[in-house]
């Protein structure tokens, strides 16, 4: 169940200042030889300049050795590495590791390291359970302050769905008040010599607030990548309100005393696309039922958002959701799979494809732009946060373009006197090219090319226009790209049929 998403969230490592915790006691020899330290060179693509890497940059982080000699760590931590080296705490020795399997949405990354003598003597980890509150955890990794294992101790403060700030995705997490900082991602939270959490973001300007990512979620990882494949966390794709106010419930057919949500949008190209409408109140998912206020008891009176039903399920499983429509119960099995969103969560490996036309550089938006700024202006975070702008069928409607599949944004502009005054409309959203509305990056770059009148007229939707002489543009494209050093006008998608 999609909620609103806010897409200039922290990314990257973990940022707090440092603060005071228990320290814990060593660990017996066994656990200390299962600690490891990562250290990453990355060189990630330039969201802005697609056709450019950031340059690059070492930083390091944690993890910890599981079943099948691999090492559990964040995806942060090793994200558009092109270098990963592995050391083990009870050893100095840096072995070369790889990224078998990463998971940027739960931030979670499976590393291998292809010389056995690496995992010599260790002890590879099991992971546990859910943690409970006022559970205590030893928190394990290798922060900034020193080069040894740092050991820091706490309670599980908090269970519940929030933010993860690597990808802008709402999934489970537990808060702890151990410290940690820079250098802890990855690292494990150990309970009774099992993996409780992996360590992956602090709120910034807090004390002692710090969140992993808990056993499900890395249990769920775990299981979908057995095929060797990450498929990632199913949704239904559907918009809901919580129905406690009582003329309300009345309104769409609830008894007092009964539970349930009700849906406000649903995407048609979603799993449940097919089997609820806007105006249904769903009651049930796989059988536990879904409260009024869009929680249900996971643990000892802990109360979560019933997104987590849905993401227990792996992509491909068939769940059976019960819901009322117009007075009467129903019954119905969807087949469950990621939801395909305007605006894609993440792809921080992977650079946009753009185009470019006149030193005007055109990208589909991401949540990958939007966390690399300060703060996301309205008039782009508003596609996360509406479900009308993804062409979802609406209980009230909304505003959209039909048959949207991108948001097509004017990310940059390589400064020439062709487009002159046209750098004050970086970052709007193309609207229409020639007064043909825009669907894709593909679609602006074809209506680019089949441009046959003198002008070739860009609308944007903040009502703004960009004019650009078409025969001007053939001639001096070419040597845009020249005086900025940019091979192509467009990226190789675009290139192919």
């Amino acid at each position: 169940m999609r909620r609103s998403l806010h897409g200039w969230l922290l990314a990257g490592l973990l940022l707090v200042a440092p603060t005071l915790a228990a320290a814990a006691a060593e660990p017996p020899a066994p656990l200390r030889q299962s600690l490891v330290q990562v250290v990453a060179t990355s060189d990630a693509p330039d969201p802005w300049l697609p056709w450019r890497r950031a340059g690059p940059e070492t930083g390091s982080g944690s993890g910890v050795i599981i079943a099948g000699q691999r090492i559990l760590t964040a995806a942060h931590v090793v994200s558009g590495a092109v270098m990963i080296e592995v050391l083990r705490a009870d050893s100095g020795q840096r072995f070369t590791a790889v990224v078998e399997h990463i998971s940027h949405v739960a931030d979670l990354a499976l590393l291998r390291v292809a010389d056995a003598h690496f995992f010599a003597g260790s002890r590879p980890l099991r992971v546990g359970e859910l943690p409970k509150l006022q559970q205590r955890v030893d928190v394990y990794g290798f922060p900034v302050g020193g080069a040894g294992l740092s050991i820091t101790s706490g309670i599980v403060s908090r269970v519940g769905v929030d933010y993860y700030a690597h990808s802008g995705s709402q999934l489970l997490l537990a808060q702890v008040d151990a410290a940690v900082n820079p250098g802890n991602s990855g690292g494990p939270a150990i309970t009774d010599g099992r993996i409780t959490g992996i360590i992956m973001q602090v709120l910034d300007g807090a004390e002692n607030v710090g969140y992993m990512v808990p056993a499900p979620v890395i249990a769920h990882f775990l299981k979908d990548v057995q095929d060797g494949r990450v498929d990632g966390f199913p949704e239904l794709d559907i918009w809901v309100q919580p129905l406690d106010n009582p003329s309300l419930r009345q309104r769409f057919g609830l008894r007092d005393g009964s539970a349930g949500v009700l849906v406000t949008a649903v995407s048609p190209s979603g799993c449940a696309g097919d089997t609820l409408e806007p105006g249904d109140v769903l009651l049930a998912i796989e059988g536990t039922a879904v409260g009024s206020d869009n929680a249900f008891e996971i643990s000892n009176g802990m109360r979560v958002q019933a997104t987590v039903l849905e993401h227990r399920a792996q992509v491909g499983d068939s769940v059976t959701l019960r819901f009322l429509r117009n007075g009467e119960i129903r019954e119905a099995k969807v087949v469950m799979r990621e939801p395909r969103t305007l605006v894609p969560l993440v792809d921080y490996d992977r650079a946009p494809d753009y185009r470019i036309y006149a030193g005007l550089v055109f990208e589909p938006l991401t949540a990958h732009h939007l966390a690399d700024l300060e703060e996301a202006p309205p008039h782009l975070a508003e596609y996360m946060m509406r479900p009308a702008r993804g062409g979802y069928r609406m209980l009230v409607p909304g505003q959209g373009v039909p048959g949207r599949e991108e948001v097509v944004m004017l990310a940059s502009v390589l400064p020439s006197e062709l487009n002159r005054g046209y750098e004050r409309l970086e970052q709007e959203v193309i609207y229409s090219v020639d007064g043909t509305p825009v669907r894709s990056l593909r679609q602006l770059s074809d209506l680019i090319d089949a441009a046959r009148g003198e002008f070739v007229s860009i609308a944007t939707e903040q009502g703004n226009l960009i004019v650009i002489r078409r025969t001007l543009a053939a001639q001096e494209g070419p040597k845009i790209l020249e005086r900025y050093h940019v091979a192509d006008d467009r990226s190789a998608a675009l290139r192919t049929p």
